[in-house]
């Protein structure tokens, strides 16, 4: 097992930050207010803007069947709701992330408002995209440990691979992962697991498009 708040990446892809000035940290309610170039996805983290592209097929193709396995699993047992991006997770004001799933228990589902989730959801996935995978594994991984996530996922179309990470004693803790074969479970999600081959199945096929 491993203990970690930020992991080291595989490889160097540019994260893309927009800053309005040099020093200056932006505001959940100043990002609200700027003129920003349509076409594009925004979080902000620690004050810096998060300029994101939209996701390939395969990454929303995971999204899709991930999201699904979900669903049918806390419906069953009453166990809270799920949400897909894009929906605003407000951490405090200088941090606003739209995670790709979340999942929220039922006794929490007082933090869903009609603006966006106000507080840490209980579990976060995140797919992995070339555009976003310094951001999801350092970044964001941080950010979601400093604010209490429970549980997140990190899911790789490119390698087929999945990371399951439990916040233990304010660190996240490696406790399930599987690569190209094999089950993945949850311990926010008692008893749930996820047979990885099956999130990366496009059209009847295994692979990438």
């Amino acid at each position: 097992m491993r203990s970690v708040c930020i992991l080291k990446n595989k490889k160097t892809i540019t994260m893309t930050l927009i800053k309005e000035k040099e020093n200056k940290l932006i505001t959940v309610e100043e990002l609200f207010n700027m003129e920003l170039e349509e076409g594009y996805f925004y979080e902000l983290l620690n004050g810096h803007i998060v300029k994101k592209q939209a996701p390939s097929p395969p990454h929303q193709k995971a999204v899709v069947k991930i999201t699904t396995l979900i669903e049918n699993f806390i419906t069953e047992r009453d166990l809270g709701d799920c949400y897909t991006s894009p929906i605003d997770v407000f951490f405090d004001k200088y941090n606003n992330t739209q995670p790709d799933i979340l999942f929220i228990k039922k006794e929490r589902l007082f933090i869903v408002t009609k603006d966006g989730i106000q507080g840490q959801p209980d579990l976060i996935v995140e797919v992995l995209s070339p555009s976003t995978y310094r951001t999801d594994r350092i970044a964001k991984m941080k950010a979601y440990c400093q604010f209490g996530v429970s549980e997140y996922w990190i899911v790789d179309p490119i390698y087929k691979a999945v990371e399951v990470y439990s916040l233990e004693n304010s660190v996240y803790t490696m406790t399930s992962n599987a690569v190209e074969t094999g089950e993945v479970v949850s311990k926010v999600l008692e008893e749930f697991k996820v047979d990885i081959e099956k999130i990366f199945i496009y059209g009847g096929r295994s692979g990438n498009f």
